[in-house]
């Protein structure tokens, strides 16, 4: 069996996801402006809600659809870049829009056009995460999950500067912007994918975290408590840190800035920590993080001032290894002809907690 990891392919897929995280961060911070800019501030609830929806289903839709009528090989390949093309085309259709001098008048269309960006984003990437597994030994998924979650968690650390820039470059720009990374590195994917040559398909296509049936109740549940804690401590905690430290004048944004620190950690303890954990212990692991987890974000609410800290300092290396943990104890419930169906109901369930608790938070 091939051992070699692939990582010009990996790194491709990370750029994607690197990507989409930014494209997110972009739509959160300009959806409401845009909604008040054209009198659709009624339509935010509606929005909300629609996101919902479109998380719990088209991720797995697409992962079903791709598994039944896409052939393994370049036919998903061609789905994902189709998928991420219409992205694009999607984003730059927005900057045109809401530009001082638009090239097209389609405000009257800007809740469809959010709502049909939605569900292209949420198309594609379920088939492109499932091939991952395609380019890593078994035994040494975790250690690549570690980078994996090391750059994903280093750019949602940078959330705030992130949104600094975008607001500074203003809204066209910054949707331009968030259509080209989506494409280019879409394509990239596309191209290290179809380098990928045909012995090596062949050498690793039979590897497999399990050989299992299909069990997408636990898929989605794991998928679900990583979800869970993410969206705990991204939506819940800024608030109840600004609270709690009200009186320790520590400046503003205390909260968010905590929480972006709190995730740099946890990017490096992923990354440091995944090279200890095996394909063998991985749910026992996953658990014991996750409900450790639990009771230290319990803990938290009844301290008050800088005490608050340190249980979620203890948080940190159990978050790291719930991350690196979660998608590889995922796709050992896929089976053999249900990776696309697996990654998207990972990627259902891992957003579904984030998606509800913004209605809220």
């Amino acid at each position: 069996m091939n051992q070699t990891i692939h990582w010009k392919q990996i790194w491709s897929l990370i750029a994607l996801n690197a990507a989409i995280i930014i494209s997110w961060i972009a739509y959160h911070n300009y959806q409401p402006q845009l909604l008040e800019q054209f009198n659709y501030e009624h339509y935010e609830g509606f929005l909300q809600k629609a996101k919902l929806i479109i998380l719990l289903i088209i991720p797995p839709l697409a992962g079903f659809l791709a598994d039944r009528f896409f052939k393994p090989g370049d036919r998903r390949v061609l789905l994902v870049t189709a998928g991420v093309s219409f992205t694009a085309l999607v984003f730059m259709l927005v900057a045109s829009l809401i530009g001082e001098s638009p090239l097209f008048n389609l405000s009257d269309y800007l809740p469809i056009m959010i709502v049909i960006w939605l569900i292209s984003m949420n198309v594609f990437y379920a088939p492109a995460l499932a091939m991952l597994e395609k380019f890593v030994p078994v035994a040494q998924f975790t250690v690549v999950m570690g980078v994996y979650v090391l750059v994903s968690d280093l750019i949602y650390s940078l959330e705030p500067a992130i949104v600094g820039l975008v607001e500074l470059f203003g809204a066209p720009f910054t949707f331009l912007f968030g259509g080209a990374i989506v494409l280019a590195s879409g394509l990239w994917f596309s191209n290290a994918y179809k380098t990928w040559s045909a012995t090596e398909q062949q050498s690793t296509s039979s590897q497999s975290l399990t050989a299992v049936g299909l069990k997408p109740f636990k898929i989605w549940i794991t998928a679900f408590l990583f979800g869970l804690a993410v969206a705990f401590l991204i939506n819940v905690l800024p608030s109840q840190l600004e609270s709690k430290l009200i009186h320790a004048d520590l400046g503003e944004y205390t909260g968010e800035i905590i929480v972006s620190g709190l995730l740099l950690l946890t990017a490096l303890a992923a990354w440091a920590l995944s090279k200890r954990v095996t394909v063998d212990n991985m749910t026992n692991t996953f658990f014991v993080s996750f409900v450790s987890i639990i009771l230290l974000f319990f803990v938290s609410m009844f301290l008050d001032g800088v005490a608050t800290l340190f249980p979620l300092i203890l948080v940190v290396p159990l978050l790291g290894l719930l991350s690196v943990n979660a998608f590889p104890m995922a796709m050992s419930n896929a089976g053999l002809k249900h990776k696309m169906l697996a990654a998207g109901l990972f990627i259902s369930g891992a957003e579904f907690p984030d998606s509800f608790l913004e209605m809220y938070f």
